[in-house]
């Protein structure tokens, strides 16, 4: 062999600076470790080292960030099916108990064969380390892993990380009050029985540090029974209600779902053949057309043509995940299309969302349902303009009768004073009481007396076994002809859950258990005053000013 084409062997020094700098590498970014020393076995049976793909990639760069910011990882994950998150989740955690002293992770999976798979999963990982990488480990067995001195004479002096991680079923995980967990990893915790009472004790028993990180992440599994806990959890932190950060990852980050055309000819074909739903999807998520091939072949060939079922399991939108039950009240194709009107507030008049500032030229109705102002259900208002159908303002919030009676005065004065329908069932009695003697604009229903054969009129809407279905039907004819734009993200949430029910009390209809339609309900009364408002400005004289209503 020619002598100057070896490699000059490195001394022990260099070789021990190099170790130190990789280790600092390492140390400085996460992904440097998991890409260099973990490997896993991919769909055609072959072990490599793990490359984050791009869902993975779009999770980690959200971790590097809120670790820069000082912050304890909080993520909730709404995926597709087959995108890696279980796999980059285990090994973020791997990475933190195996190279960590005094570290505690606890990972909880849906079923057990779900908790075999992860369990050979870290075990792969540690099998394959660098030995420069590889920690001691006492045993492995139990659904386990203690990374401790296996010599117990020696144990006291060299004891290794004592850092543990134990991978358990939903069912059977218990979370003792004394524990300490600094890591958790929750898998398909939409398919949980128990989520709500075991994440109650998980959450219990992580501190708030910057150094611990909660991962919960699941496919969609509708909005109540096993689901519940799951969706609320989403929902919470789309609304900012919990600490939670959301991520959401449609099936077309993914590349490999994209399916080749055979020639120019087919792919010609294929896109004359199009219909609503892909030609907004193909604009909206920039799709290209080999993609949209790719969803038709999954239709047909993973979910055996069932298109709500491939719009649960490979959602393109949080809405699509949760496919609502046969009991929902409002088509899926009426909800999903509001997705086009959605949008963020451009500025809040204290804590009213205003979408869009006040035309001196429009009419405008407010629709609010009152709540009792403590407990569960929150007071609710949706501003409608007459000439568009756009939701312009919206408030949610837990506020007694007295204060939402001041709110609506404050957000009906801005627009333009706009008629106010109130409903008055329960609490809502309260607010007119509050409101009429401030605010005059109130919409009023007609009553007939059966005893002296009159009609009367009295304040505020009152939903009955009557008025209802007709508020509904209303609402539903709106979204059908488009007439309706929905700017709060929340309102089209509750419009998912919004379902069938004998419930006493709800006329037929409400939210499903567990559920809110506060909402809802008040762009349903929002959308009725506009009956009563006229259909353009009517021209105002010179010297005389107009009630507009």
């Amino acid at each position: 062999m020619n002598k100057s084409s070896e490699k000059p062997e490195k001394n022990p020094l260099q070789m021990v600076n190099d170790l130190i700098e990789t280790m600092r590498i390492c140390d400085a970014d996460p992904q440097e470790f998991i890409e260099h020393c973990l490997s896993i076995k991919t769909k055609n049976q072959q072990t490599v080292l793990l490359h984050l793909n791009t869902a993975q990639t779009m999770i980690h760069d959200r971790i590097k960030k809120l670790r820069a910011l000082g912050k304890p990882i909080r993520m909730i994950i709404l995926k597709a099916r087959q995108e890696g998150v279980s796999t980059l989740c285990e090994a973020l955690i791997f990475e933190r108990t195996a190279r960590f002293e005094n570290t505690n992770s606890l990972i909880v999976a849906h079923e057990p064969e779900s908790t075999d798979a992860i369990f050979a999963m870290s075990k792969l990982f540690y099998d394959l380390l660098p030995k420069w990488a590889k920690p001691m480990r006492r045993y492995d067995n139990k659904k386990q892993m203690v990374f401790e001195n296996p010599d117990e004479k020696a144990r006291a002096k060299d004891p290794g990380l004592r850092s543990r991680m134990v991978i358990a079923t939903a069912e059977k995980a218990k979370v003792g009050r004394g524990l300490t967990i600094h890591n958790f990893h929750g898998s398909e915790v939409a398919f949980w029985k128990n989520a709500k009472e075991l994440m109650l004790s998980v959450l219990q028993a992580i501190p708030n540090l910057p150094n611990t990180s909660v991962f919960l992440e699941s496919t969609a599994n509708g909005f109540g029974g096993d689901g519940e806990y799951f969706y609320k959890a989403v929902q919470d932190s789309i609304a900012g209600k919990n600490e939670f950060e959301l991520i959401f990852l449609p099936w077309h980050l993914m590349d490999e779902y994209s399916l080749a055309f055979t020639g120019d000819k087919e792919k010609i074909k294929f896109s004359e053949t199009l219909d609503e739903y892909e030609k907004n999807l193909k604009t909206s998520a920039k799709l290209s057309l080999e993609q949209l091939n790719w969803r038709r072949w999954a239709i047909q060939n993973l979910t055996g043509g069932d298109i709500e079922k491939f719009k649960q399991e490979y959602p393109a939108t949080i809405e699509e995940a949760f496919v609502a039950s046969s009991k929902s009240v409002i088509p899926k194709q009426y909800i999903e299309a509001q997705g086009k009107f959605t949008r963020a507030p451009i500025r809040k008049l204290d804590d009213i969302l205003i979408y869009e500032e006040p035309n001196p030229k429009h009419f405008y109705s407010l629709g609010a349902d009152p709540s009792e102002g403590i407990g569960q259900d929150d007071s609710a208002i949706t501003i409608f303009d007459k000439m568009t159908g756009r939701e312009v303002g919206s408030y949610i919030g837990q506020i007694q009768p007295d204060l939402f009676a001041k709110k609506i005065k404050q957000a009906a004065e801005l627009f333009n004073d706009a008629l106010a329908i109130v409903e008055i069932n329960n609490h809502g009695l309260a607010v007119i009481n509050a409101l009429k003697g401030e605010y005059s604009n109130l919409y009023q229903r007609t009553v007939f007396d059966k005893h002296t054969n009159t009609k009367r009129k009295e304040l505020g809407w009152k939903t009955s076994q009557t008025t209802k279905p007709l508020m509904v039907d209303d609402f539903i004819a709106g979204l059908r002809d488009d007439d309706i734009g929905l700017s709060s993200q929340t309102t089209v949430s509750q419009m998912m859950t919004f379902v069938h029910t004998n419930e006493s009390n709800r006329y037929g209809m409400g939210a499903e258990s567990g559920q809110k339609d506060d909402a809802l309900i008040s762009a349903m009364l929002a959308w009725q005053g506009l009956k009563e408002l006229p259909s353009e400005m009517p021209m105002q004289r010179k010297g005389r000013s107009m009630k507009l209503y």
